[in-house]
C-alpha cells in the first residue's frame, strides 16, 4: 500500500475538558443521545481516507480511540485497529495517516458531555442506521468513555470468536446428537474447524461438540459414506461428489490422530479405499470428481489435494505405508497437470483424453481451497519423505496464495460469500497456511494468519458473531445485502475466520507447553527421515516424524527433543 506523507497539524483541544479526556488512554466516541452506537472505521478499513461512521457498539478495536500527545502538548485521536487518525473530507468524517485540527468544549459539565469541533464547525450524526458517516455541522453532544485498548489478536478475542460462532450456529438434535449443517461438505469442513480448536486448548468441550457431530452424520448415513441425497432429512452427497467424502474422511482420520479412538481410523480407511475403488483412473492415477456431474475422464486439483492429505493421515495413524504411496502418486500427476511449479499456482481442473493423455480442456483458476489442499499434502509428505520439492512447492503455494488471493495489507479478498460452496474455501487455506507455519516455525506467515484473524474479529457484530467476507462487518440483522447468514447454511463461511484464528499458536492458552511438568512428558527417539531435526513418538501405534517440540496424542503429551 502506498503511504502518503505524513503532515504534521496541530491538534488543539480546549482546557476546560484537558482532565476529562487525557493522552494516552483510551476511549469509544458516542453521540450522547444514541449511546448504543460510536465511532468505527468502516468495515475495519486499513485504508487510508476509509470512511469513519456511526456503528452499533461491538466492543473491538476499530471502535477505539487514543488520544495522542505530540510534541507541542498537541492532542488527536489515533484508532487503535487501524493506527490512524480521526479526520474530515470535505464535511465528513474519515480516517487519515496525517493528524487533524479538533478541538473539544464542554456541552454539559455535569453529564460529561462534551462537542468535537473542526475549522469552526461541530462534529454530528443525524441518523441512527449504522454506517452512516457522521459530518461537519450544528452543534452534538457527544461522550467520551474510557475502554482498556485492545491492540493483538490474543486469546481473550479468540475464545470470543468461537463462543460467539457455536452460540448462533451449534443445533442440538437431542439424545445427544448435534450439527451445524445439517450435512455437505460444509458440515465435515465446519467439524474439521472444531478439530482445529480442539488441537489448539485441549479443552474437551470442543471435542465433545466434534464427536456428538460426528454420530448425528454416522446416525443418518451409517459406515459406508458414499450414500446419497437426503437421508432422513440430512444431506448427504456421497453418491455423487468424491471430495464430499474426502473431506469428512480427514476429520476422521485426525480425529483419531488427536484421540486415539479405533472407530475414527476405521471409518476414515474404509471409505477412503471405496473412494479410491471407484474414483481411480488409472491412466492418469488421479481420482475422479464426481460421479455423475462433469465429465468422467475430468480430474479435479478439489479431490486429489484433499484425497493427497487423508492419505497421510491415514498413514501416519495406521503404520500402512502405501498410503503414503497414494498421497506421493497423487501429488506427483496432480503437479504434472494442475500446478505452476514456478509460480506456486494451482489449477483448478484438467480433463484428458484417455488413449493418448492429451488435454481435452483446463481451468487454470486459482482458489483458496485448492492453495490450501496442495500446501497441506506438501507439507505433510515433506514431513514424511524429506524430499526437498515438497517443500519448495509449499513455499511457493503459500507465497502465491499471500500474494495474489489477499489485499495489499494481506487480508484473503477473494471468495466473500456467505452462503453456497465458496463461502468455506478460506477457511481451508488458512488451515494448511497454519500446518505450514507450525512445521517449519515461520513467523512471517504465523503474523500472517493472525492478521486475517484479527481482521475478521474487528468486523464482528455485537452477537461476536461474523460471517466468511471478512472485509465486511457484520450486520446486526444477519443479512448480507439480500442473503441471510444467520442460516444453518452459513454455518461453514462463519467457520473459517475461526480457522485462521486457530492457527495461531498462543503462548498464554497452549495446552503444549515448554515450561510443561516433567512427569506429564514421554521421552521419543530418533526417526529415520533423513533430517535430524525430525523425531518420531514412542508409546503410539505408528512412527509419525514430528519436529522438536511437544506433541498430544491422546491424554499424553510428549516431548520432542535433541
Amino acid at each position: 500500500m502506498k503511504r502518503l506523507p505524513t503532515l504534521l497539524v496541530l491538534v488543539v483541544f480546549s482546557i476546560a475538558v484537558s482532565g476529562a479526556v487525557e493522552p494516552g488512554k483510551t476511549y469509544r466516541i458516542m453521540p450522547e443521545e444514541n449511546q448504543s452506537k460510536s465511532l468505527f472505521v468502516n468495515n475495519s478499513s486499513l485504508g487510508d481516507h476509509a470512511a469513519v461512521v456511526l456503528w452499533t457498539e461491538t466492543d473491538v478495536p476499530a471502535q477505539q480511540w487514543t488520544v495522542v500527545e505530540g510534541t507541542g502538548g498537541e492532542l488527536a485521536l489515533k484508532n487503535v485497529y487501524t493506527g490512524k487518525y480521526l479526520n474530515t473530507s470535505g464535511k465528513f468524517l474519515i480516517q487519515t495517516e496525517s493528524v487533524a485540527h479538533w478541538t473539544l468544549e464542554d456541552a454539559d459539565e455535569s453529564k460529561g458531555t462534551l462537542f468535537i469541533k473542526k475549522d469552526g464547525e461541530y462534529l454530528r450524526a443525524s441518523s441512527r442506521y449504522d454506517g452512516r458517516q457522521p459530518f461537519l455541522g450544528a452543534a452534538q453532544p457527544w461522550i467520551f468513555e474510557e475502554v482498556q485498548p485492545q491492540s493483538v489478536f490474543d486469546a481473550q478475542a479468540r475464545r470470543r470468536m468461537a463462543t460467539g460462532y457455536l452460540n448462533h450456529y451449534l443445533q442440538d438434535k437431542g439424545n445427544g446428537y448435534k450439527t451445524f449443517c445439517n450435512g455437505g461438505w460444509g458440515e465435515a469442513e465446519t467439524l474439521e474447524t472444531i478439530l482445529d480448536m480442539y488441537e489448539r486448548t485441549q479443552e474437551t468441550d470442543y471435542l465433545d461438540v466434534y464427536e456428538s457431530c460426528y454420530k448425528y452424520m454416522k446416525y443418518h448415513v451409517g459406515n459406508n459414506w458414499t450414500g446419497g441425497t437426503v437421508v432422513d432429512g440430512y444431506d448427504w452427497f456421497g453418491y455423487d461428489f468424491n471430495d464430499d467424502v474426502m473431506w469428512m474422511i480427514i476429520g476422521a482420520a485426525r480425529a483419531y490422530l488427536l484421540t486415539g479412538k479405533q472407530v475414527y481410523l476405521n471409518n476414515a480407511k474404509y471409505n477412503f479405499d471405496l473412494i479410491w475403488q471407484r474414483a481411480h483412473l488409472g491412466y492418469i492415477d488421479m481420482l475422479r470428481w464426481a460421479e455423475y456431474t462433469g465429465d468422467r475422464n475430468g480430474t479435479n486439483s478439489c479431490i486429489n489435494g484433499p484425497a493427497e492429505v487423508a492419505a497421510c493421515y491415514i498413514a501416519a495413524g495406521s503404520g500402512d505405508e502405501t498410503y503414503y504411496e497414494k498421497a506421493r502418486l497423487l501429488y506427483a500427476n496432480q503437479r504434472k497437470y494442475l500446478f505452476e511449479p514456478e509460480t506456486g499456482r494451482v489449477y483448478d481442473s484438467v480433463v484428458l483424453n484417455p488413449s493418448d493423455l492429451t488435454v481435452v480442456s483446463r481451468n487454470t483458476w486459482a482458489s483458496t481451497y485448492n492453495q490450501g489442499t496442495m500446501l497441506g499434502a506438501a507439507v505433510l509428505l515433506y514431513r514424511h519423505y524429506g524430499d526437498e520439492q515438497y517443500k519448495a512447492d509449499a513455499d511457493k503455494i503459500i507465497a502465491f496464495a499471500k500474494a495474489e488471493l489477499c489485499d495489499s495489507n494481506g487480508v484473503v479478498s477473494v471468495c466473500q460469500n456467505v452462503d453456497g460452496d465458496f463461502q468455506g474455501f478460506k477457511g481451508i487455506l488458512m488451515r494448511y497456511a497454519g500446518l505450514y507455519a507450525r512445521e517449519f516455525e515461520h513467523s512471517g506467515y504465523m503474523s500472517w494468519l493472525a492478521a486475517n484473524a484479527f481482521h475478521a474479529y474487528n468486523n464482528l457484530n455485537s452477537q461476536s458473531f461474523g460471517h466468511s467476507a471478512w472485509l465486511t462487518k457484520a450486520a446486526e440483522d444477519m443479512k448480507y445485502g439480500e442473503k441471510d447468514y444467520s442460516l444453518p447454511g452459513s454455518a461453514f463461511g462463519g467457520s473459517t475466520s475461526l480457522a485462521a484464528a486457530f492457527a495461531v499458536p498462543m503462548d498464554d492458552v497452549s495446552a503444549i507447553s515448554p515450561q510443561a511438568d516433567a512427569d506429564s512428558r514421554h521421552r521419543c527417539h530418533t526417526g529415520y527421515h533423513g533430517d535430524d531435526s525430525y523425531y518420531t513418538l514412542t508409546g503410539m501405534k505408528t512412527s509419525l516424524p514430528l519436529r522438536k517440540g511437544i506433541y498430544i496424542h491422546g491424554n499424553k503429551k510428549y516431548l520432542v527433543q535433541k
